[in-house]
């Protein structure tokens, strides 16, 4: 028996010290990759993260000439802090490059990177003299001195300054954009080796396994056939069978655990809490569908709410106009055929409107359903600029608040929706009039910027607190 024993001992060891090679070769295949892999995905990161910086340089450089170039055309500053925002965010980029490429520099545990410190030092002294003329021009500006603004700019220009940083930004780009590239292409390349190399370790283990089981399965037919018979107990609900003590330690350990295993079958607490967590989850269910319910029929509340909102502000705006003609035809002394005509003719051009009210109702309901239907063509902004002032000037002239029209553009076209624009632009005027004191006036201009149409409709009213312009853009806050 006990040369049995060191026989067995010894064949264990041996394939427990064969496993075990295979194991540690696989580990440290493992270990060596996923360093290498790490090693590589933090290459990449700070790679993007340089390139991110250079392109973010890029964009505010981009931005703070046409600034530059904006400010000296109109001749003014517009929004100073934008200003400094962009050359805060410049230098912000430069030092987080910087950061980038010493953790790079770290990261390979060499001395590299001198070249590209040497482009960055360039691009920031370009950087900073480009912010530096910035600045100058915005005092000569404030100061309003246009000469000296624009032949600052024009310097700038002229002197080769944002064609230089542009070049090394370029440069600087393709260089890197490369280097990720590679860098990418590396890190698919060390997955496909991974990928190729692990089949290999695992028949090599699958293998040496199966010669182990080969070699111990009549050495330990004995300790199997014990167990067998106690897992047939357990299977035929024996639970009072008990596997004798093994000689062999691991198959003694796995008996106990058998033994113990027949002891937690008899627990009739398992079935319990089985039962109980079916139950949970049968209630969590069905609170979601109550929820759920309960949010459609919320919706369905909010929706209802909306639209009477709709149809209470809608109407007061043609409704307004037909009163205020009605009063100023009613009014003082008897008026002229063609006045008459030309009053009911507003009140009939009104009345049409709040007919068509009816059809944005259906259009607002359509916006909700996300399916809104808009008759998009080429519409002259000025004609229905000068038609919304038309409805409200009767109303203006009661009043006794003028209407002013500063159209630049008066042939200014755009594609749009000409009925939702003119319902737009009266809203605006009624708002307008609404809140503006007797004597006041409300200027109605259009202008052309660049591609751009500006409409503005502004008043000397009594304006908006804090918490007001906040809400002023949710939908009918008044």
């Amino acid at each position: 028996m006990a040369a049995m024993k060191t026989r067995f001992s010894r064949k264990l060891h041996l394939a427990f010290g064969a496993m075990l090679s295979v194991t540690l070769a696989l580990a440290w295949y493992f270990y060596d990759s996923v360093h290498w892999f790490e090693y590589d995905i933090e290459r990449i990161t700070i790679a993007n993260s340089v390139l991110n910086g250079h392109r973010t340089l890029a964009t505010q450089t981009a931005l703070k000439l046409s600034l530059i170039d904006e400010s000296v055309a109109n001749g003014a500053i517009s929004d100073l802090p934008r200003w400094h925002e962009n050359a805060r965010v410049m230098r912000s980029s430069i030092i987080a490059i910087r950061q980038a490429l010493e953790d790079e520099r770290a990261l390979r545990s060499v001395g590299g990177e001198t070249d590209e410190m040497e482009v960055l030092n360039e691009m920031e002294s370009l950087v900073e003299s480009i912010i530096a003329s910035g600045q100058e021009i915005r005092l000569a500006l404030a100061d309003q001195r246009l000469d000296d603004a624009q032949a600052a700019a024009q310097s700038l220009r002229s002197d080769g300054t944002a064609e230089i940083f542009n070049d090394l930004m370029v440069e600087t780009l393709a260089t890197r954009s490369k280097e990720l590239r590679d860098a990418n292409a590396e890190t698919v390349s060390l997955a496909h080796y991974i990928t190729g190399v692990l089949p290999l370790f695992m028949l090599a283990l699958a293998g040496l396994t199966a010669l182990i089981a080969f070699l111990f399965s009549r050495s330990l037919t004995r300790s199997v056939n014990v167990l067998h018979r106690g897992a047939q107990a357990l299977t035929n609900d024996d639970l009072s069978h008990r596997i004798p003590e093994l000689q062999e330690k691991e198959f003694a350990e796995l008996g106990e655990a058998f033994n113990t295993m027949a002891r937690q079958l008899a627990d009739h607490r398992a079935a319990m809490r089985d039962s109980n967590i079916r139950l949970e989850a049968i209630v969590e269910e069905r609170t979601r569908a109550l929820k759920t319910s309960n949010e459609i029929l919320e919706l369905v509340d909010e929706n209802r709410r909306k639209l009477l909102a709709d149809i209470s502000h809608e109407f007061r705006t043609p409704l307004t106009v037909i009163r205020g003609e009605s009063e100023i035809a009613l009014r003082g002394k008897i008026k002229t055929k063609a006045e008459y005509q030309e009053t009911l003719a507003r009140i009939i051009e009104q009345a049409d409107q709040t007919t068509r009210l009816v059809d944005d109702l259906l259009f607002i309901a359509r916006a909700d359903a996300g399916e809104p239907r808009l008759k998009i063509r080429q519409v002259s902004i000025g004609n229905l600029l000068n038609a919304a002032c038309t409805d409200f000037s009767s109303k203006a002239e009661q009043n006794k608040i003028s209407i002013e029209q500063k159209f630049d553009d008066n042939n200014a076209t755009v594609m749009g929706d000409a009925g939702r624009l003119r319902q737009v632009f009266s809203i605006l005027i009624d708002n307008a009039l609404r809140y503006s004191t007797e004597g006041s006036k409300v200027t109605v201009s259009l202008e052309r910027r660049d591609d751009d149409i500006v409409a503005k409709i502004r008043d000397t009213g009594i304006g908006l607190t804090a918490e007001e312009a906040r809400q002023a853009f949710q939908r009918f806050y008044r």
